[in-house]
């Protein structure tokens, strides 16, 4: 992976110089500068909030919540079990914009339930699983508030709710693909 991007910023960087010379570059690595700069401030007033909703007990609380619903959502998978609890701690972590926290939880998720696969072929819970991961429904798009504020938009939260109802469709979008395919193909 690290060859990959070094050649894609060489390529990048020589494109540049051709285009417009060191001029351009060097205009466009200080605009990227300040951009980071800008963003910086917002990332960490949410990165705050968002450690301070995990200690408060918020991500465990949704956590609880979405019992009901993975249960539905994953008939195969014991409620109670381990697979179940990384997988609804990734999912309550994604919606509370907890993205890096999420990660290493929906990676212990698949590894647990890739025990159960049959010869190679992913299960219809890793199916849906990943498809819910995909949809990132998110209650609070906190790197896009921050995004849209440090480029200045009069009102950065304003794309939560058009955000939280695009990313849920295309979670029941997704959901009701896996379902109508797995009763297809299925065994």
């Amino acid at each position: 992976m690290n060859a990959v991007w070094a050649v894609l910023m060489a390529c990048g960087c020589a494109a540049a110089l051709f285009a417009g010379g060191g001029d351009a570059l060097t205009q466009a690595a200080t605009e990227a500068v300040a951009l980071c700069v800008r963003m910086a401030g917002g990332f960490a007033l949410f990165s705050g909030l968002m450690q301070i909703v995990e200690e408060a007990g918020a991500l465990s609380a949704l956590q609880r919540a979405l019992r009901g619903p993975m249960k539905r959502l994953f008939p195969g998978v014991d409620p109670d079990g381990e697979a179940a609890r990384a997988m609804s701690a990734n999912l309550a972590a994604n919606m509370l914009g907890l993205g890096n926290a999420a990660t290493p939880m929906g990676l212990r998720a698949m590894e647990l339930l890739g025990r159960e696969c049959r010869g190679g072929a992913a299960t219809d819970a890793m199916c849906t699983f990943m498809v819910l991961g995909a949809a990132g429904v998110q209650l609070f798009p906190a790197s896009v508030v921050a995004l849209r504020a440090a480029a200045g938009s009069a009102d950065p939260a304003d794309i939560v709710l058009p955000t939280l109802a695009a990313t849920a469709f295309s979670a029941a979008v997704g959901v009701g693909a896996c379902r109508a395919l797995s009763r297809l193909w299925g065994d």
